[in-house]
């Protein structure tokens, strides 16, 4: 530096001796000096010294102008670089309050004539950083770089960015083995052999992020990308940052398509077949966690045709790994399959039985003769004709409503666990109860009788309470009990119940009346028809019936009184029916 000094010297005196007084060329090593250009802080944290000499005031520049190089050459081998606006990369040990600045921080930003000695200083950090520093005096620059620690970048496994430190860079070499969402974004997910990593936006060739990145790169499925970035955790999920692309290594395979879309396949099963680009040595084929569903049926050069069983339990998913080499290294490809879950149709489970009403029209669609199927059917006893602990069984009425109209017959059935009863009050009016059992639509004497009958037993029995269950037919929900049951529902989720509730009330404020066209209103409901006062929404219910309005039906008007029935919710805060899942039971006393 001092022979810099020096020569700036001697060619100030010779200009000055060449030029006239308005020509004079003033040397700025003349104006400032610094004892170092560039200093160095330990990455676990510490302080960096230097010293400024200076003829005059000087500062730290807010706002500047640094090349910043590219990362690629010019024709002729030179670093191409670009010019990059910097902020302020410092702040006063004594200022910790603007988060704005960064992680470094100085004693002093400014000075005048003579000798500054300016600390800096850095707390301990995970990773290489570097900045650098422009010093303005009487119009000319000075630089300084500051560096902490190592700006290498980690050459790591996925095991090892899983388990490493947050906020680090990380570079990671592995197989693209999903693309999230669409390739605009840049969101995908990259696998070695140790795991598997989330990557959150890719860094495209002229560095903006999550705009196509993918698409000008060209990376696809299979390809093996290395790339940089910074580690996070966002909500349990580890990701790599905004990572730049470093080489991609396109692949010798892909899957283009499959023959069922998304690998879909239906309960049946049945064949789908894989199309395949492949450039490499052949190609083998690995089945993950469905060997025993799923097999190969054919395969020929550019296709494999896999075989799905028939599902009959829960839903499933299959690994599809397609692998190639061209004799030095391996390339993958995947895909998935998958086939929904086994379910038996509506009325023929202990989950989603029948009720009443749809186990009598059942009924009328068999006829005569008893089902070959047992079907289960939901209820409450409304009657009871017999229990016989003679012969262990008993025959009874149920119905949707507890009444003892609109019922099935149950015709000597056997208790729970299809065991015999032995005591005459093991069931009793009012009990809730699934049935199981053969149906038919029995016919004597003229009369038809829809019916439970044949190796027909209690599946489930829930007893009636002393008195009727609140919210029941028999005890419909006041306003006030609905907005209790309603609040203890989770707003935030938007929860509604699990079951049906009577709600009984008189009309305070109308919405919408019933139409033809959507054939739901939407009205308010209080104790005595008062707008004052606790009132419950029915929102979107059905009319009479639980069906929708038709012209020619009665209107609703304020102060009718009305039996809601149907499932409650809590809808953001909002206590109301749940749409299109209530409807009018009773209006001023009429039913259907």
């Amino acid at each position: 530096m001092k022979l810099r000094y020096f020569l700036g010297i001697a060619l100030s005196a010779l200009l000055f001796a060449s030029c006239s007084k308005e020509e004079e060329v003033t040397d700025p090593l003349a104006d400032i000096q610094l004892d170092k250009t560039y200093i160095s802080i330990p990455e676990a944290g510490g302080d960096a010294v230097v010293t400024i000499n200076a003829s005059g005031n000087w500062k730290f520049d807010e706002i500047f102008s640094v090349n910043v190089s590219t990362g690629e050459k010019d024709k002729d081998g030179k670093d191409i670089t670009v010019k990059k606006t910097s902020a302020l990369p410092i702040k006063l040990n004594k200022d910790k309050t603007d988060t704005e600045l960064s992680w470094l921080s100085a004693n002093v930003l400014a000075g005048a004539a003579g000798e500054t000695k300016v600390t800096f200083h850095a707390d301990a950090t995970i990773d290489g950083r570097e900045t650098e520093l422009q010093i303005s005096i009487n119009g000319y620059k000075q630089f300084l770089k500051v560096r902490q620690g190592s700006m290498g970048v980690s050459e790591a496994t996925c095991a090892e960015v899983l388990n490493g430190p947050e906020g680090k860079t990380y570079r990671v070499k592995g197989t693209v083995s999903s693309i999230k969402e669409s390739a605009t974004y840049g969101n995908w997910y990259l696998k070695d052999e140790t795991g598997e990593v989330y990557i959150y936006g890719t860094l495209d060739k002229d560095g903006a992020t999550k705009q196509g990145a993918l698409v000008k790169y060209g990376i696809e499925v299979g390809d093996i990308v290395t790339i940089e970035g910074p580690k996070q955790v966002y909500k349990g999920t580890v990701e790599l940052v905004d990572v730049t692309v470093v080489k991609i290594e396109k692949s010798l395979i892909k899957v283009d398509s499959l023959s069922i879309k998304d690998g879909k396949m239906p309960i049946e099963g049945g064949l789908i077949t894989a199309h395949l680009t492949c450039k490499g040595n052949g190609v083998g084929v690995h089945i993950e966690d469905g060997a025993d569903w799923l097999s190969i049926a054919s395969t020929t050069i550019n296709t494999v045709t896999f075989r799905v069983q028939p599902n009959t339990g829960d839903a499933r998913k299959a690994t599809i790994t397609f692998n190639t080499s061209d004799g030095t290294k391996d390339y993958t490809a995947e895909t998935t399959i998958s086939q929904e879950a086994f379910a038996l149709p509506h009325g023929e489970s202990p989950d989603d039985p029948f009720t009443v009403a749809e186990a009598v029209a059942k009924c009328k669609e068999i006829g005569s003769t008893a089902s070959e199927k047992v079907y289960y059917a939901k209820g409450i006893i409304s009657s009871i004709d017999e229990v016989s602990t003679k012969y262990g069984n008993a025959s009874f009425n149920i119905s949707d409503d507890g009444q003892d109209t609109n019922v099935i017959k149950v015709f000597r059935s056997l208790y729970l666990n299809n065991e015999k009863f032995t005591a005459e009050d093991q069931i009793g009016v009012g009990d809730q109860v699934i049935i199981v059992g053969k149906l038919v639509n029995y016919e004597k004497d003229g009369v038809v009788t829809p019916e439970f009958s044949g190796s027909v037993y209690v599946y489930a029995q829930k007893k009636a309470s002393a008195g009727p269950e609140p919210g029941s037919l028999q005890k419909p929900f006041t306003v006030a009990e609905a907005i209790a049951a309603a609040s203890k529902l989770n707003g935030e989720a938007k929860e509604k119940s699990d079951v049906d509730y009577y709600i009984k009330g008189k009309i305070s404020n109308i919405k919408y009346t019933f139409s033809a066209q959507f054939g739901t209103a939407q009205f308010h409901i209080s104790e005595d028809g008062s707008a004052e006062g606790d009132q419950f929404l029915i929102y979107g219910t059905y009319y009479l019936g639980n069906r929708p309005w038709a012209e020619g039906d009665t209107q609703i008007a304020l102060q009718d009184e009305v039996i809601i029935c149907g499932k409650i919710m809590n809808y953001n805060g909002t206590l109301e029916t749940a749409n299109k899942e209530n409807y009018i039971h009773s209006l001023n006393g009429k039913t259907e």
